[in-house]
C-alpha cells in the first residue's frame, strides 16, 4: 500500500532508503467509505493525508448554511488543512471524502519530529508548502480574473477528472456558480 507514497516523496526528496523507510513506518492505512469525513470544522488538523484511491474535498460552511469546495485531491497527492496543521490551530474547513478512498496518513507531531529528525524530509515539506502556497495563489487568481466559462474551460484543461469523475453539484459548487449555470457552460462548449 506504499508503493505510491513511496514513489511520490522520491520523486519530491533526496531521502537516503534508510531515512524513507523510517518515514514510511509513521503512515497509516485508512480505507474510508464515501462522505466520510476526515476532519470537522472546529477541531485541530492532527493529519496530513495521501491519497492512493479515491478523491478527498475540502470545503468551508459560508454563515448562510452553504457550502463552497476550496479543493479536490485525487490519486497520488496530499491533502491536508496545512494553515491549521501548521499553526496547530481550530480548522475553518473540513474534509470529505467524495468517493471510496484509500488512504495513508501521518499524525501532525509524527510529521514535524520526522522534520526535525530525518535529514531530506525537510526538503520534501518545503516541496510541500511551495505546491500548496502556488495552487492556492493560481485559484484565487482565476477567481478573480476569469469569468465561469473560463474557470470551467480551464478545469477542462488541468484537471479533468473534476468533471469527469464528480457529479455536477460539486463541480458548480467548485467554479463557485449554480448547476444551472454549469448546465449551460457545458451546452455551449
Amino acid at each position: 500500500m506504499h508503493e505510491q507514497l513511496t514513489k511520490y516523496i522520491t520523486d519530491h526528496s533526496p531521502l537516503k532508503e534508510e531515512h524513507l523507510q523510517q518515514v514510511l513506518s509513521y503512515f497509516k492505512p485508512l480505507r474510508v467509505k464515501k462522505n466520510t469525513l476526515l476532519s470537522r470544522i472546529g477541531e485541530p488538523s492532527r493529519r496530513m493525508f495521501f491519497i492512493n484511491t479515491g478523491c478527498l474535498r475540502v470545503y468551508f460552511i459560508k454563515p448562510d448554511g452553504r457550502e463552497v469546495t476550496r479543493r479536490f485531491a485525487f490519486e497520488n497527492s496530499f491533502s491536508s488543512s496545512l494553515t491549521s496543521f501548521i499553526g496547530g490551530t481550530i480548522l475553518k474547513e473540513a474534509t470529505q471524502a467524495v468517493e471510496l478512498s484509500e488512504l495513508l496518513y501521518i499524525d501532525r507531531l509524527d510529521f514535524y519530529g520526522l522534520v526535525d529528525t530525518v535529514p531530506g524530509w525537510d526538503l520534501f515539506y518545503r516541496y510541500c508548502l511551495e505546491y500548496a502556497y502556488v495552487t492556492n495563489t493560481r485559484r484565487l487568481e482565476d477567481f478573480i480574473t476569469l469569468s465561469a466559462r473560463e474557470r470551467y474551460r480551464l478545469l477542462l484543461e488541468e484537471n479533468p477528472e473534476v468533471v469527469l469523475r464528480l457529479p455536477n453539484k460539486l463541480v458548480a459548487n467548485y467554479l463557485n456558480i449554480t448547476q444551472e449555470a454549469l448546465s449551460r457552460i457545458k451546452s455551449d462548449i
